[in-house]
C-alpha cells in the first residue's frame, strides 16, 4: 500500500524493441524500483510509445503490477527534453527518447502544475529500456 511519501506519483516510462518479453521488462521494473527504495503502487502508470502499446511483453509487465498504460505518439514523444536521446529510436520510431519522454511526459494539462522529475534516467537491458519520473500533484 502506498504511503502518503510515496503516493502514486511515479511514472515508468518503456522502451521495447518488438518481441521483448515481460520478464525483461520486469527485471528493468524491479531494479529502479529498489534503486529508488519505492514500492510498485507509488507508481500510478506505465507509460511508452504508441506503436508499443499492444506489445505483449509490454502488457504483460503492466497486468502484472495492475498499472495501467499510457501511449503516446512519437511526434509528442518528440517534443520533450531528454537528458539522454538516442538514434536508434529516432530511425525506429522518429522520435529520440521513448522512456525518458513517455515519462516526463506532463499528465497535468495545467501550465501552473509542477512539471514531472525524472529520478531515474534510461536504464536499458538488451531489448528494452527503462526510466522513472516523478509527477507531483499540484499546490492546494
Amino acid at each position: 500500500m502506498a504511503t502518503a511519501r510515496t503516493a502514486a506519483e511515479l511514472v515508468v516510462g518503456v522502451g521495447a524493441r518488438p518481441g521483448v518479453d515481460a520478464a525483461e521488462i520486469l527485471a528493468l521494473i524491479d531494479t529502479a524500483l529498489r534503486a529508488l527504495a519505492v514500492p510498485a503502487d507509488a507508481v500510478r502508470l506505465l507509460a511508452t510509445v504508441d506503436a508499443r502499446r499492444d506489445e505483449p511483453g509490454i502488457v504483460a509487465a503492466a497486468d502484472h503490477h495492475r498499472w495501467p498504460i499510457a501511449a503516446y505518439p512519437p511526434h509528442r514523444l518528440a517534443t520533450v527534453d531528454v537528458p539522454h536521446p538516442g538514434a536508434a529510436p529516432q530511425a525506429a520510431l522518429g522520435t529520440p527518447s521513448v522512456a525518458e519522454a513517455a515519462c516526463l511526459l506532463p499528465l497535468d494539462p495545467n501550465p501552473a502544475a509542477p512539471r514531472p522529475v525524472l529520478l531515474l534516467p534510461k536504464r536499458t537491458s538488451r531489448r528494452a529500456t527503462l526510466a522513472v519520473a516523478r509527477h507531483r500533484p499540484p499546490p492546494r
